[in-house]
C-alpha cells in the first residue's frame, strides 16, 4: 500500500497517479486537502487532471490514513510535502510540481514554495486559510480553539455549515461532517493553531503579505464570492505578471460544489504557463499571450 514513513511516529498515506491521457505531458500536481479533511476531497479534480497530469495526493500527517499528531504547522506539513516528493522521485532536478491546495492545503503549498522553491513550478490557493483579518482569526478562535470541551461538538457542526455554499448538495455537507468529527482532537486543535494562533506562522493577514511575497512562482487564487475582500486583498499580494486572482460560486469547498467551472479554470491557466515537459520550474516574469 503506498505509505510513506518519515518517522517519530508519523505516516503518510499518498496515491501517486501517472498520466495515461494523451495530452499526458504537463507538470505533476500535488493536491493538499484542508483541515479536518483528506484526500478524498479531491476525487471530482483527480480524473480530469489526471488527463494532462501526474496527480500525487497525500493525507496530512493526523488527517485521514496518515498517523502524527504533533507538529501540525503549515511549514512542517510542507517539508513533509518535500520529502514525500522526493520520495516519489520528483525532486528540482526533474522540475517540481505545481502545487494545488485547499484551505490549511493552500498554506501548505504556499509554504513549500517559499522554503522549497526549487520543487514548486506554480501555487494554486483554493480558498486559502491565509490573510484573515485578526478579528476573523480571533472569532474562529473563540470558536473552536476548545475542541474537546462540552458543547464545541455543536459550535463546530455551526462552523462548518456556516462555510458550505448555499447550494451545496446534502450528501457533500454530511460528508464533510462526518469527516470533522472523525478526526481526532489533538489533531483538530494542533492544525487549528498552526494556523492562526502561533505567532511564527503566517494565518493572518499581518503576517501572511510578506511571507506569501516570497513565492517566486506563478499564483493562482480561487476564492468563493463570500470571500470577495480576501480575494481583493490578495491582488494587492500578487508579484508576477502571471498571477491571477478568481472568484467562483459555492462555499467553502467549491472545487466540490462546482468541479467542472473550477477544474477548467486550474487546466486552463496551467496550460497558458506553457510549462509542459520542462524541467525548470517558471520564472516570475512569464506571462499571458
Amino acid at each position: 500500500m503506498p505509505y510513506f514513513d518519515l518517522g517519530v511516529e508519523t505516516r503518510l498515506f499518498f496515491t501517486d497517479d501517472p498520466a495515461p491521457g494523451p495530452a499526458a505531458g504537463g507538470p505533476p500536481l500535488l493536491l493538499i486537502h484542508g483541515w479536518c479533511c483528506d484526500s478524498h476531497d479531491w476525487n471530482l479534480q483527480i480524473p480530469a487532471f489526471l488527463d494532462r497530469h501526474r496527480v500525487i495526493s497525500p493525507d496530512l500527517r493526523g488527517h485521514g490514513r496518515s498517523a502524527g499528531s504533533k507538529g501540525l504547522r503549515p511549514r512542517v506539513l510542507a517539508a513533509d510535502a518535500a520529502a514525500l516528493l522526493r520520495h516519489v522521485g520528483v525532486t528540482a532536478a526533474t522540475g517540481g510540481v505545481i502545487a494545488v491546495g485547499h484551505s490549511l492545503g493552500a498554506m501548505v503549498a504556499s509554504a513549500l514554495a517559499v522554503e522549497q522553491p526549487g520543487l514548486v513550478r506554480a501555487v494554486v490557493a483554493v480558498e486559502p486559510a491565509y490573510g484573515l483579518t485578526d478579528a476573523e482569526a480571533d472569532r474562529t478562535a473563540r470558536t473552536l480553539g476548545d475542541l474537546g470541551a462540552p458543547g464545541s461538538e455543536r459550535r463546530l457542526l455551526r462552523y462548518l455549515e456556516a462555510l458550505a455554499g448555499p447550494e451545496a448538495p446534502r450528501h457533500l455537507t454530511t460528508w464533510h461532517r462526518r469527516r470533522a468529527l472523525g478526526t481526532p482532537t489533538d489533531v483538530a486543535r494542533s492544525a487549528l493553531a498552526g494556523m492562526w494562533l502561533d505567532d511564527d506562522q503566517f494565518g493572518r493577514r499581518s503576517q501572511s503579505t510578506d511571507y506569501l511575497r516570497r513565492r517566486g512562482c506563478p499564483v493562482l487564487a480561487v476564492h468563493s464570492e463570500r470571500q470577495a475582500g480576501r480575494a481583493e486583498w490578495e491582488r494587492g499580494v500578487a508579484t508576477g505578471p502571471a498571477d491571477a486572482v478568481h472568484i467562483l460560486p459555492g462555499g467553502h469547498w467549491l472545487h466540490q460544489e462546482h468541479p467542472a467551472a473550477f477544474n477548467g479554470l486550474v487546466l486552463d491557466w496551467i496550460a497558458r504557463l506553457g510549462l509542459a515537459d520542462q524541467s525548470s520550474r517558471p520564472r516570475p516574469g512569464v506571462s499571458f499571450l
